[in-house]
């Protein structure tokens, strides 16, 4: 392709899109809200997911003990938890030690609890850390119904609801995405239909005269692709300062928080939504020009 050939495409392109200023601005609006929600949704997995891994990487089971616990019992518990398999660390915690790190959660209002006896109110544990959830279920059948043990507290119900809302929020990402990718596309391609209407005199005498159908039909493919380019480099720059602007707020007034970095996700959605604009803008020109050049 000639470089005077692609300057007269792109020429057209821009001619096209600032003439039906109403139907592009249409266009480039649903192709900005597609994305948008796609982005929320992206964002949203992104960071259960991050969430996931944490949980995951972090996972730890609790022996709860009873108050007549003997030192045989507990050596046997101690014993049966360091040999199951995925067992990374077995700590013991005292009642006394149970009731310090709980002043510690408690933070500035530790106070509400100070002077109880722990011995009274705190139970002495195991906490077992595991290398994944998948190695859960051995453990807690290692020491289950062993004399002196009390209660077990472990990740699974937790871990389980998380897989649950990921799938959920995938699914119905998904549906919304190709829902809005389709209104995208339709809109692109009647944006375009419209100027084609108005040339297809102009069309018709290319064809006439000799032209190709791809010198006829470039032009409106740039003009699809700048309508989905648009669309994309808008919704970028809203989803980055939207998303960014969240997670200072957040960690601002709760520290305890951890979101995925903003640099870590918007890079990547940037060249994923471009390229996902430049597609829906392309196919949108393709579909407007069948009819037209069948002369």
């Amino acid at each position: 392709m000639k470089i005077r050939t692609f300057g007269y495409y792109i020429k057209q392109g821009f001619k096209s899109v600032a003439r039906n200023r109403m139907m592009s601005i249409a266009s480039i609006s649903a192709v900005m809200a597609s994305l948008i929600i796609l982005g929320i949704f992206f964002i949203t997995v992104a960071n259960v997911d991050y969430l996931m891994r944490s949980v995951e990487s972090g996972v730890e089971i609790k022996i709860f003990l009873k108050d007549d616990i003997t030192n045989d019992q507990m050596s046997t518990i101690d014993s049966n938890l360091k040999k199951a398999e995925g067992v990374t660390d077995v700590v013991y915690e005292s009642k006394q030690e149970a009731l310090d790190n709980f002043k510690k959660e408690l933070g500035e209002n530790s106070g509400l609890v100070e002077g109880i006896d722990a011995n009274k109110v705190m139970p002495s544990s195991y906490i077992v850390k595991m290398k994944g959830p998948e190695f859960v279920e051995g453990a807690v059948k290692s020491v289950k119904g062993l004399p002196g043990v009390d209660k077990i507290n472990d990740a699974r119900p937790f871990v389980n609801q998380l897989i649950k809302v990921t799938n959920f929020v995938k699914t119905v990402g998904i549906t919304l995405m190709v829902i809005l990718l389709i209104i995208s596309i339709f809109l692109i391609s009647n944006t375009i239909k419209l100027t084609v209407m108005a040339r297809r005199k102009e069309i018709g005498i290319m064809k006439f005269i000799g032209s190709t159908d791809w010198f006829i039909r470039w032009p409106f493919i740039i003009e699809g692709l700048l309508l989905g380019f648009i669309g994309a480099l808008l919704s970028i720059v809203i989803l980055g300062y939207g998303y960014t602007a969240v997670v200072n707020q957040l960690y601002k007034n709760y520290e305890m928080i951890k979101l995925v970095n903003p640099m870590d996700i918007i890079p990547y959605m940037a060249a994923l939504f471009a390229a996902i604009g430049l597609f829906i803008g392309s196919i949108g020109g393709i579909i407007s020009m069948r009819k037209f050049l069948r002369v």
